[in-house]
């Protein structure tokens, strides 16, 4: 259930109890959740700003369901091009919502992302996880040949390169270039979880395994002529739920214990400059260099909170939806 305060901050604006976050700029920014207003309480609910969450405007939003074990996202890579999904349904829209086309793929929707010509999703069709491509405009989602892993992946997708990972069984690595999707070796070994990350030209990876209680070791690995090596080191603090990097920053999202953790580096000394109790934090991403957002919660639970940074992870201000 949400706390008495969540609950009357969501009905003192949009009515929309945040489930996830997705921005472009630091000022233009989506948000996806539970329509409070809605007579059933089951209604899903778009909501946009343009003035870095001064204020909230509602979207036309697709039928999506409230997942009872998955989560609400959304993702969008421009004013005018965006995803959402319930874990089974994938809508696409190229017009800033005001249409939205489902994606007619069978299956579970795992990791979103985009490239320079469309739009990218993880599917698992109960027998693998392949990467799936539709280009930004128009056409079909279609099949990526050769990545694919054999059950359901924990898929990772950055600008130019995508993981896909069964613990303890495979991980596998691709890239793209003017050919196409390239594999590579993997950043990560088969008993790490995999996040990605990409800043201009270079490319990153989040490697983090040995989970005890309420810790894991975090590696922050870079390619080097084509080979990730580790340049820097996180603290163990909290299971890993989020990663970001910028030209200014590389953030971790991490939670354990009853408290979440943003944890900013990179370098020989990380700081924890956010910590909180309650639910973990996801959504963490960077619209630039020194503008982040992340999501606090969720319907249902305690907190379902929005929060932003405009100094690269230095400080953070709850957004009010």
């Amino acid at each position: 259930m949400l706390t008495a305060a969540a609950a009357s901050v969501a009905h003192a604006s949009t009515g929309v109890v945040p489930a996830s976050t997705s921005w472009v700029s630091a000022d233009r920014g989506w948000v996806l959740g539970v329509d409070t207003v809605c007579p059933t309480a089951k209604c899903v609910q778009l909501v946009r700003t343009l003035d870095g969450g001064a204020s909230w405007t509602r979207v036309k939003t697709p039928p999506l369901s409230v997942p009872e074990t998955d989560r609400l996202r959304v993702l969008f890579a421009n004013d005018a091009a965006g995803m959402v999904t319930d874990g089974e349904q994938l809508f696409v829209t190229s017009n800033g919502g005001t249409r939205w086309e489902p994606s007619g793929i069978k299956g579970t929707a795992g990791a979103l992302g985009f490239d320079n010509s469309g739009f990218l999703a993880v599917i698992y069709d109960g027998t693998s996880s392949r990467l799936f491509h539709r280009e930004l405009w128009f056409g079909s989602w279609q099949p990526v040949p050769g990545v694919e892993v054999k059950g359901q992946a924990f898929g990772a997708i950055a600008d130019g390169q995508v993981s896909l990972a069964t613990f303890g069984q495979e991980n596998r690595y691709w890239t793209r270039s003017p050919a196409g999707w390239q594999e590579e070796t993997a950043p990560c070994d088969v008993f790490s979880a995999t996040r990605l990350g990409t800043v201009g030209t270079d490319r990153y990876a989040l490697c983090s395994f040995d989970p005890g209680f309420g810790n894991m070791t975090k590696e922050l690995r870079k390619a080097v002529d084509g080979v990730f090596k580790t340049v820097s080191v996180p603290p163990r603090e909290g299971i890993t739920t989020g990663f970001a990097i910028s030209q200014e920053a590389a953030l971790v999202a991490a939670t354990g214990r009853d408290w979440s953790f943003v944890h900013r580096g990179p370098g020989d000394k990380w700081t924890t400059p956010l910590t909180l109790g309650g639910p973990a934090f996801e959504d963490l991403a960077f619209s630039d260099a020194r503008h982040a957002t992340l999501v606090r919660g969720g319907p249902g639970q305690e907190f379902a909170e929005v929060y932003r940074s405009d100094d690269a992870g230095l400080n953070w201000k709850l957004l009010t939806i």
